[in-house]
């Protein structure tokens, strides 16, 4: 079962309509619709929010599992989630930034510049050692 499906599931299965399902997350019915038909997913903050709001536990929200018993995540467990959601944001970007013309290209690399100076003047860059990346591109 694909994520769009379980989501489509348990707001049923918890008798929401969609707007009731958005207004719960604060999120538009448009949102909402387009996590059911999986054209957008939703950040990890909100599949662990859904996941808290259905009583479920990750597993079975992600469409991996068919155990819907809510069980606590491990630390591990969240940061692994967080960091696949990271990676699946940075292919995304990267794929679009590849679409840009050259002043697309210099727009968005002003933006990054000008936040990673924001972040580091208010030292809030989070530790590089932290992460691997790895960027392949292929034709």
């Amino acid at each position: 079962m694909t994520l769009g499906e379980r989501i489509k599931e348990l707001r049923k299965r918890n008798n929401l309509t969609q707007i009731d399902l958005a207004k719960e997350m604060e999120v538009t019915k448009g949102t909402v619709s387009t996590w059911e038909t999986n054209r957008r997913r939703p950040s990890f903050e909100t599949l662990d929010a859904l996941a808290s709001l259905f009583n479920v536990n990750m597993a079975y929200l992600l469409g991996s599992s068919n155990d819907d018993t809510s069980a606590g995540q491990s630390e591990e467990g969240c940061n692994d989630m967080a960091l696949s959601q990271v990676e699946e944001d940075l292919t995304e970007y990267a794929l679009k930034y590849a679409r840009l013309d050259q002043y697309g290209r210099n727009a968005v690399e002003a933006v990054i510049q000008a936040e990673y100076n924001r972040c580091r003047v208010e030292k809030t860059l989070l530790n590089a050692a932290d992460y691997k990346c790895i960027v392949q591109i292929r034709r």
